[in-house]
């Protein structure tokens, strides 16, 4: 899944479960709804979330706004040679939801915009228009996503002392 904002990651540790779960709520820290001075106090770990059993949801806290930020879920499991974590990150909801509303918008124009060149027998600088937004709002999404993951993996990893990863795990 290289071209797409979500990556599906398996991490293998000698920590036991109860110690990654423990290293796990030592690093992050409830949701909060505002996270700057006036509403509440600065962030105090790196990360914000909430783990329920053997399964956690978080994201980091960061003093910008990206809205392209991975929403982190795992999967704690034990087995006889430590512990597997299994993460996923992809964007926010709300996000892809915009997203696929802006790209279906942009690709009715541009199909407007070829079938016009078509019709006419003649293409413009215009005609293309559309097919650059679409590289844009592409590079755009794959660069904020990409740029978050690769760090909240590396934090992850040090965090859960791996030992080793699934090959699929890409590091960027």
């Amino acid at each position: 899944m290289k071209f797409l904002p979500i990556e599906n990651l398996s991490y293998q540790t000698n920590l036991s479960v109860d110690e990654v779960i423990s290293r796990l709520s030592n690093y992050i820290e409830p949701k909060k709804t505002f996270r700057f001075g006036l509403f509440g106090k600065a962030a105090t770990k790196p990360y914000e979330g909430q783990i329920i059993g053997h399964s956690f949801e978080l994201n980091r806290i960061i003093n910008y706004r990206n809205s392209f930020l991975p929403q982190i879920t795992g999967v704690i499991e034990g087995n006889t040679t430590g512990t597997t974590i299994k993460v996923k990150m992809r964007m926010h909801i709300f996000v892809i939801a915009f997203i696929c509303f802006w790209l279906f918008g942009v690709g009715i124009a541009g199909f407007a915009f070829l079938y016009q060149g078509i019709s006419d027998s003649s293409y413009s600088l215009f005609t293309f228009i559309p097919l650059g937004m679409l590289l844009f709002l592409y590079a755009l999404t794959m660069f904020g996503f990409k740029l978050e993951s690769s760090r909240s993996k590396k934090d992850l990893q040090n965090l859960f002392e791996v030992r080793s990863t699934n090959p699929d795990n890409d590091l960027l």
